[in-house]
């Protein structure tokens, strides 16, 4: 025993030798006895190229497997040095023809091939999700929650312009519809007193006013100007005139006007609004109207350049009460009751046309009883060119007496005859 250590000594370089061959031997042995052996590799990256259907049809895909990992079986001197670089692997994306979830079959193969060692994984499989990308238009809105205007000023809204008047959304098909409208926000932190353009950002909202934010999602969100116009506004009622024949009891016809009033703008810097009281929507001469036209008689609503109709109403309605107890009479009247007015001095005038046709309009019970007698007419010949010879003169017709309630409706004239006077006889 205690020659041992001696020998191990005087022998180390024989003992490390033994070892080395041995380990050799034993190396040998093992690729003869045991020539391959199995093994894995894990983390093969996966590549994943649309097809050219896809891309045609714009599917993307969104979500799929990025590695795999294989059993391998070769040389046991070849697997232990193979690592995950040495192998490719892709997905065969053939059968996508639809968006959706798909199960692919995955094709893993060797970078640089050799005979030493095989891929033993067969039907490798791996779940990806396709998405269609399409684009979609939004007119977009404009919130002014945020803006603050003047006193007795207001923002009119329907005329709010944007630079753009789309926005072009592109993305996965889901996400696109699920926005909702497109909202540009104005950026502005004072007060405005006038119509200003201003710079503004772009946001997206669902169905539910949520606010998407997502980066998968490809539009343009700034670079945007509003241009937001601040109007003066004041609400004022409409009026109507009438022309009434002479003699008619203005106060026996009761009408109503619709509507009553109407909001209107202008702009900022126009106080002049401040000075109105009311709107005029035009004047009725009652000679132009008959019994049916009571029912209601439609006015244009008509303002000064510059100023808006907030209320959208562009036409006036006048009606009348109690048109039911109205109507019209034709009748034959005598011109014997008609006078000539404005005539020159020096010519003679006289009605050559005997009797006219009328048309009587008003109460039932009144027009009923209208005769000749209660019909009055005037020729007015002020700044009419006289002429010796017969002219045909416009008349003025109205009813006079016990019936001014009623009216002459239309237009009507007579034949005068107009001749020189004798002068007169001098006196030696």
């Amino acid at each position: 025993m205690k020659k041992m250590p001696n020998f191990f000594v005087n022998n180390l370089k024989t003992l490390i030798l033994a070892v080395v061959f041995a380990v050799i031997i034993w190396f040998a042995v093992s690729i003869q006895v045991f020539p391959n052996e199995h093994d894995h590799v894990d983390g093969i990256k996966v590549i994943a190229e649309p097809t050219g259907y896809m891309q045609q049809e714009n599917l993307r895909i969104i979500d799929f497997q990025q590695e795999v990992s294989v059993q391998i079986m070769g040389k046991r001197y070849v697997i232990g040095t193979l690592s995950a670089d040495d192998f490719t692997a892709t997905l065969d994306l053939s059968e996508i023809t639809s968006p959706g979830k798909h199960i692919v079959n995955v094709n893993v193969n060797m970078l640089q091939p050799n005979s030493d060692f095989e891929i033993t994984t067969k039907n490798l499989t791996a779940s990806i999700e396709v998405e269609r990308i399409i684009s979609k238009e939004f007119v977009p809105e404009v919130n002014i929650d945020s803006l603050n205007v003047g006193d007795e000023l207001q923002i009119q809204e329907s005329d709010i312009s944007v630079s753009s008047p789309a926005v072009l959304i592109t993305g996965e098909q889901s996400l696109v519809n699920s926005v909702a409208k497109a909202v540009i926000e104005p950026e502005f932190d004072g007060v405005l007193t006038e119509t200003m353009r201003l710079n503004g950002t772009l946001s997206l909202y669902d169905a539910e006013n949520t606010r998407i934010q997502t980066g998968e999602l490809e539009y343009q969100a700034d670079n945007y100007t509003v241009t937001i116009p601040v109007y003066r506004v004041k609400t004022l009622p409409l009026n109507v005139s009438f022309i009434y024949p002479q003699t008619f009891d203005a106060d026996s016809l009761k009408y109503k006007i619709f509507p009553q009033e109407i909001t209107i703008a202008a702009p900022a810097g126009d106080a002049s609004i401040e000075n109105l009281e009311r709107i005029d929507v035009g004047e009725i001469d009652l000679t132009d109207i008959t019994a049916r036209d009571l029912g209601g008689i439609k006015l244009p609503i008509s303002l000064t350049d510059g100023y808006k109709n907030l209320s959208g109403i562009g036409i006036a309605q006048v009606t009348f009460e109690n048109i039911d107890s109205y109507g019209n009479l034709e009748f034959p009247v005598s011109t014997s009751h008609f006078t000539i007015l404005n005539g020159d001095p020096a010519y003679d005038y006289s009605i050559v046309t005997s009797q006219i046709d009328v048309m009587a309009v008003g109460p039932s019970d009144i027009v009923k009883n209208l005769s000749s007698d209660d019909i009055f007419g005037t020729v007015n010949l002020l700044g009419i060119q006289m002429d010796p010879g017969v002219r045909n003169i416009t008349v003025a017709v109205r009813v006079s007496g016990q019936y001014r309630k009623a009216w002459i409706a239309g237009d009507y004239k007579v034949d005068i005859r107009i001749s020189e006077k004798s002068p007169p006889n001098e006196t030696e």
